[in-house]
């Protein structure tokens, strides 16, 4: 963030983010294209299936153009999605942004599940930390963040669908529809982001508490509750703001791990099952929506961290 006048100078900041989406989609768009082409096998025979006969692969090839140079190939789909068509899938025949639309909202329910744990527990927990710096809450607390941010996605999400769909049977194992169906995989994508939340805001907290307004705010007497969360905890969150931006895309890739363990149908589980397939369009075009999608969440937190703190200034 840059230093400016406010309201029309952070429209022009907002704008001017949105124009470097144009370029950084062409890079990423390019750079899948190139490492797509650099795997190994041929994704016309494997759409054609393995009876296919030679002819067959030669016309699917020709169908997708996958006969043409490498150049020519990206650039004509390029103007594709210049004009809104992200192609069509190779195994399924039907447009890629169908498949997109159909996956996207159940991958927007598991993250947005999963940071309001993240928020609604991390925050609290790192605040209550801050407060008893040292204290054996605090040990304990500063452990097991490090042991939620230490397990791997696959590996957490294993041990709670053991536990609490094998052994205890209180909720399904896979599958969505319903709100029990929900849980495992949003604790298992969210459980680690309550850890990294946690130590973050009691990181913050203590430097902020330590600041001469903070003192000054005691020294008037006011409650230990209102100093904390009325003072604190505000400017604390800025640094909050800012992590959650830059780390969407981190989670972005949790969900596509879990949303495998747990057969949530997801764009992650669109992603992988295309990738097993060499569908070069899917998975070219999920991957720019997700590259879409965190540059704006990026641009929001910045947006949000200018509301928060009004000493930052957009130019």
């Amino acid at each position: 963030m840059m230093r400016g006048a406010p309201g029309k100078a952070m429209l022009r900041y907002a704008m001017g983010r949105l124009a470097w989406l144009v370029p950084m989609l062409f890079g990423v768009s390019l750079v899948i294209f190139l490492v797509l082409h650099l795997i190994p096998g041929d994704p016309a025979r494997m759409a054609a299936g393995p009876d296919a006969s030679e002819e067959d692969v030669q016309q699917i090839r020709a169908n997708y153009g996958l006969d043409r140079p490498l150049a020519t190939q990206y650039a004509v789909y390029m103007g594709k999605v210049l004009r809104g068509d992200l192609g069509d899938s190779f195994t399924t025949m039907s447009p890629v942004r169908e498949g997109i639309a159909r996956t996207l909202p159940a991958t927007l329910e598991l993250t947005t599940a999963a940071l309001l744990l993240a928020i609604l527990a991390g925050v609290p927990l790192g605040v209550f930390a801050a407060s008893r710096p040292g204290s054996a809450a605090d040990s304990a607390l500063t452990a097991l963040a490090v042991v939620g941010i230490s397990l791997p996605g696959f590996f957490l999400g294993l041990l709670l669908m053991l536990l609490f769909a094998a052994n205890l049977g209180w909720v399904p194992p896979t599958g969505r529809g319903t709100w029990r169906q929900l849980v495992l995989p949003a604790l298992t994508l969210g459980l680690p982001y309550v850890a990294t939340f946690a130590r973050l805001t009691r990181a913050s907290m203590l430097d902020v508490l330590s600041e001469d307004y903070i003192r000054t705010a005691r020294a008037k007497g006011l409650s230990r509750r209102n100093v904390v969360y009325k003072h604190a905890l505000r400017n604390a969150a800025i640094p909050l703001v800012t992590t959650f931006g830059m780390d969407f895309g981190r989670l972005l890739g949790g969900a596509v791990i879990v949303e495998t363990v747990f057969a949530w149908p997801g764009m992650g589980r669109f992603l992988v099952d295309a990738i097993m397939a060499r569908d070069f369009y899917v998975v070219q075009g999920t991957i720019l929506v997700f590259a879409a999608i965190v540059v704006l969440v990026n641009l929001a937190a910045d947006l949000v961290n200018g509301l928060v703190d009004p000493r930052i200034q957009f130019s």
